[in-house]
């Protein structure tokens, strides 16, 4: 006797029925957590990168960091498609052990950061919905007793598309989940989850009240911190290194939008300088160190093009007075350089560097330096309108979707036509 796709994997005892509809259901919780887990962080690799980052500085280790951005999109791409073979039952077998693999990894890690608390969360659903980490150890938890069920259950529940068109699935939804990553990397991500996001102020008047700071200047390999009132004088040898946000605001700047700030040495020159009605681009530089000295030109000719166009452009950087000197001495910029944190430079706009225009203080477009297309901002047919090189990302977004989506429609559909020909010969 032969059985199709769809029925010879159910068990024919009828006292295990149960077990086949608690298996399903498990499976599809299961997939929906793996699926929203690997999605949200796919669409934001660059966040992703930042918190893996932070995991291997309080491990203590150093990796090569083209490394590590391969590995993340790995990983992201990874727990997607597990999730997706779960949901359609796809290589049960692999996708039933393989997470439970990825948990058995996942739980001890999880476990050791609520413990320890070394970062401030997980990010285990990346900025789209933040947990505490014990939150994340029990999720976990339960993902790992589920995980455990399905590796010995999964095989009583159907697979929705046949196994020989699985393979399809596969190319399908490593290409979907591989595109909105490369997306993301290059230009912004294609959904926005930060407080920034298209459409809102870059700052708020009630934003610019002046939060606390601690001011830490070095000399003779000294280094001290001082408070805004009693700044050690800079003649007697005393270089300004860094600042850092104290007090309870400090605790809460990650979960709440407080404002975009920029500071001119150890002044907030936010008010003065953010709030104008002037049309504005903003050049966004994270990490110095890490900026080609080869992109000089591009962004002076970016600042020529703003020039032209009446609009005004500035730079906030995170980097040491001796960084920013050398780069003022290699890049003869024109545009004024100011500094803000490099959390908050992060939380504005993915790359380094990045390039966001305001209008009216609103925030209209974002985008990596490398992504505008324009090679010389001051060729002949160079855009005369700031708003062409804004990129419509959610449009994007949805037409990735919708192609993905089909193709696994058609596939479960065809995985279906045996059983409707087989019920339309009943029916005759």
């Amino acid at each position: 006797m032969q059985y199709s796709h769809l029925s010879r994997y159910v068990s024919p005892d009828p006292h295990n029925r149960w077990i086949k509809w608690a298996t399903w259901l498990i499976r599809e919780v299961t997939a929906f957590v793996f699926i929203f887990s690997g999605f949200v962080k796919a669409i934001d690799p660059w966040g992703t990168l930042y918190k893996t980052e932070d995991y291997l500085a309080a491990m203590g280790l150093s990796i090569w960091p083209n490394l590590v951005t391969v590995g993340v999109f790995i990983l992201c791409g990874f727990e997607f498609f597990i999730g997706v073979c779960l949901a359609t039952g796809c290589f049960r077998k692999g996708s039933s052990i393989l997470s439970f693999i990825l948990m058995c990894f996942m739980l001890p890690l999880t476990l050791w950061i609520a413990v320890f608390d070394p970062v401030p969360d997980c990010g285990c659903f990346g900025d789209a919905y933040v947990i505490s980490n014990w939150a994340t150890f029990w999720k976990n938890v339960v993902l790992f007793a589920f995980t455990l069920w399905l590796a010995r259950y999964n095989r009583y529940c159907a697979c929705l598309i046949t196994p020989a068109l699985q393979w399809i699935a596969f190319i399908a939804t490593a290409l979907f989940i591989f595109g909105i990553e490369l997306a993301g990397y290059i230009y912004q991500p294609l959904i926005d989850f930060r407080p920034y996001h298209v459409g809102s102020p870059l700052t708020e008047q009630s934003d610019l009240q002046e939060p606390e700071y601690m001011f830490i200047y070095a000399r003779n390999g000294e280094t001290k911190e001082f408070a805004i009132d009693n700044l050690p004088d800079e003649s007697e040898g005393w270089e300004f290194v860094d600042r850092k946000e104290i007090g309870a605001g400090a605790e809460s700047s990650e979960d709440s939008n407080s404002g975009f700030h920029i500071w001119d040495e150890n002044e907030d020159v936010t008010a003065e300088i953010l709030t104008s009605d002037k049309d504005r681009i903003l050049l966004l530089m994270p990490d110095m160190g890490d900026v080609s000295i080869s992109t000089t030109w591009k962004i002076n000719s970016l600042y020529d093009w703003a020039m032209k166009h009446d609009i005004d452009m500035i730079a906030a950087v995170a980097g040491s007075p001796a960084e920013i000197a050398n780069w003022k001495d290699l890049s003869m910029p024109e545009y004024p350089i100011y500094t803000a944190d490099d959390t908050a430079i992060k939380e504005l706009a993915r790359g380094n560097p990045a390039v966001i225009f305001t209008e009216k203080g609103i925030v209209r477009w974002k985008s990596s330096l490398r992504a505008i297309n324009t090679a010389d901002f001051m060729a002949h047919d160079a855009a005369a309108e700031p708003m062409s090189f804004a990129r419509d990302n959610h449009r994007l977004l949805l037409n990735f979707s919708y192609l993905y989506l089909s193709v696994l429609a058609l596939l479960i559909m065809a995985s279906f036509i045996p059983q409707l020909k087989k019920l339309f010969r009943l029916w005759r």
